[in-house]
């Protein structure tokens, strides 16, 4: 594996054109690891360059795939799906939220940002509050990802990175739990209703 980035490293053309699609494969299908290409991308192309190229692609991809779920959910097939009770709470969630909560969701490694995406797009969400809001967090998120990966070694080294690497976890993790509570409970009071 190593062999493997250190020659990507002296090719960067490809290094970038691998690192921009594998980005945008893992918006639309999430069975690639996020964090392991984001680390990847800065490891092998530099921090700001590998930053640069992860947070473009994915905004990118997340942006078409936003169009592609609103665009489909106007189909019949796809319909039958905005019934089912459980997708139309979190439709309705979704359309009450703001900048913040899409910032949020974003910036959290531990909310899946697929299905915020879709769940955006088939709710019909302003596409004025979904792109400011999902690039803001990518922003976040792509930039601390990359700040570990730019050199890996020399960061387990410092115990001081690690802390705030750790603090910057556990307060996304927090952030993530808390936003998955009110999700969770919008849903409940909706039901009541």
């Amino acid at each position: 594996m190593d062999q493997i980035l250190y020659s990507l490293a002296d090719h960067k053309v490809l290094a970038v054109i691998g690192g921009f699609v594998l980005i945008v494969i893992e918006t639309f299908a999430p069975v690639l690891p996020l964090l392991a290409i984001v680390l990847a991308n800065a490891f092998v192309l530099g921090m700001w360059m590998g930053f640069l190229v992860s947070w473009i692609g994915s905004s990118i991809a997340s942006v078409l795939l936003y169009y592609a779920a609103n665009k489909f959910s106007k189909w019949k097939f796809f319909k039958r799906y905005k019934n089912n009770d459980k997708v139309n709470k979190i439709i309705i969630w979704i359309k009450k939220q703001g900048f913040n909560t899409m910032f949020i969701s974003y910036a959290c490694p531990f909310i899946p940002d697929f299905l915020i995406t879709i769940a955006s797009g088939f709710a019909g969400l302003d596409i004025k509050t979904f792109i400011p809001g999902m690039v803001c967090g990518k922003f976040v998120m792509f930039l601390l990802i990359s700040y570990v990966g730019e050199d890996v070694g020399e960061f387990f080294s410092q115990p001081t990175k690690i802390i705030l690497f750790l603090v910057a976890i556990l307060a996304s993790w927090i952030i993530g739990h808390r936003v998955n509570n009110k999700i969770h409970n919008g849903n409940i009071n909706h039901k009541k209703k």
